[in-house]
């Protein structure tokens, strides 16, 4: 009875701390990548998290405490949507140019994330991923307007 008990909590909290469902759940890679059709439902879900880093980060800057742990949990988050995103297949040449250049834009901002919560506010390196970030979420809204002609070659 008692493990009964337990295991809602349990699992309750594996459902939050995995993440849960996400619209990059089940993507398939073909030869030439995904449509925008397929992919931007997941790319906006990243978008989004990237969006939330900026604030967070701004709040640390200011000498927040839970801020740094907020961030850290948003970046982890993006880590998992990039991971079912596909991983390493983000980085490659897809058929949809498009797409190509927001993929890159996604993991160009990670990477300075990543550095500024691991290492800090070192040379401003904590002011830069924002403007990536930026880009990326226009490279999303740019592909959602222009997404009917996906695939482009």
């Amino acid at each position: 009875m008692w493990m009964a008990f337990l295991s809602v909590p349990l699992s309750a909290a594996c459902g939050v701390l995995g993440g849960g469902t996400t619209a990059c759940d089940g993507l398939v890679y073909k030869e030439f990548g995904l449509t925008r059709e397929e992919y931007l439902p997941c790319a906006g879900e990243m978008v989004a998290t990237l969006d939330q880093l900026k604030p967070q980060i701004d709040a640390m800057l200011s000498g927040d405490k839970n801020a740094r742990g907020e961030a850290l949990e948003t970046l982890h988050e993006l880590e998992r949507l990039m991971k079912k995103a596909g991983g390493r297949n983000m980085d490659l040449e897809w058929g949809d140019r498009g797409l190509t250049s927001l993929n890159r834009k996604i993991v160009n901002a990670y990477g300075p994330y990543w550095s500024c919560l691991t290492f800090g506010s070192l040379g401003g390196q904590c002011t830069y991923p924002a403007q990536l970030a930026r880009e990326a979420s226009d490279a999303y809204r740019y592909l959602r307007v222009d997404a009917p002609r996906s695939p482009r070659r």
